[in-house]
């Protein structure tokens, strides 16, 4: 892929093996519930790419560990992107469980109300129509979403939604750990074992804060981000 968002299979491998020694490796929805316990982790994959059925599921299979699968429902039957035959298929295993992750792929944060009311209802139908199965999670592109978009998300039927670092980590914006090409072992182990919550994903957070523009309230006074 042109950014580093993504690994080889032998990597991917490595890391379930780790997972399945070292973790419970749960579905993501057991994940919400306070008896959720410390070890518990849940493995998810964004946008809806062929090599989750053709590489990542054989995988899956032989730790036996499962997966949330977001797909962006309007990229079906594109280029490196699952057919719709093929979600079909892969939304049968007993290990794969499909949320949406919008119609477009776009930014909800710079999406009129009625847009994003749009991607949130629009991708959810298409997906059930192809699967036959209910959908009800949903994960933020670009790991973005707000207040506001996260009420939307309740209104339109969704259970719970996920981001990566941004919005309220509560039900409709439950925090991710992002991984990458760039996350070795040692560093893909720190992870697994909550030090991006307590470093970069801080330091993103801080980030954001600094760049917000200031409400007219807000304006002409100094602002400290804690």
């Amino acid at each position: 892929m042109p950014s580093d968002m993504d690994i080889s299979p032998a990597r991917f491998e490595q890391q379930l093996r780790w997972l399945s020694r070292w973790r419970r490796v749960v579905p993501l929805t057991e994940t919400l519930s306070l008896r959720s316990r410390k070890r518990d982790v849940a493995i998810t994959f964004d946008d809806g790419f062929r090599d989750n059925l053709t590489v990542a599921l054989p995988l899956l299979e032989k730790f036996d560990v499962p997966m949330t699968l977001f797909v962006a429902a309007g990229f079906l039957d594109q280029d490196g992107y699952l057919s719709e035959e093929e979600l079909r298929e892969i939304s049968r295993h007993p290990l794969i469980t499909i949320g949406s992750h919008g119609f477009w792929h776009r930014h909800f944060n710079r999406l009129t109300p009625d847009d994003a009311r749009f991607e949130l209802i629009e991708s959810r139908r298409l997906l059930e129509e192809v699967t036959g199965k209910k959908v009800e999670l949903m994960a933020w592109p670009f790991g973005e979403c707000n207040q506001e978009l996260e009420r939307l998300c309740a209104e339109c039927g969704y259970q719970a939604a996920w981001s990566v670092w941004k919005g309220t980590n509560t039900q409709y914006s439950r925090w991710r750990v992002p991984l990458g090409r760039r996350d070795h072992m040692m560093r893909f182990v720190a992870k697994a074992s909550g030090v991006y919550e307590l470093t970069e994903a801080r330091l993103h957070r801080y980030q954001n804060r600094r760049e917000q523009p200031l409400s007219p309230r807000e304006s002409g006074q100094t602002v400290l981000a804690s």
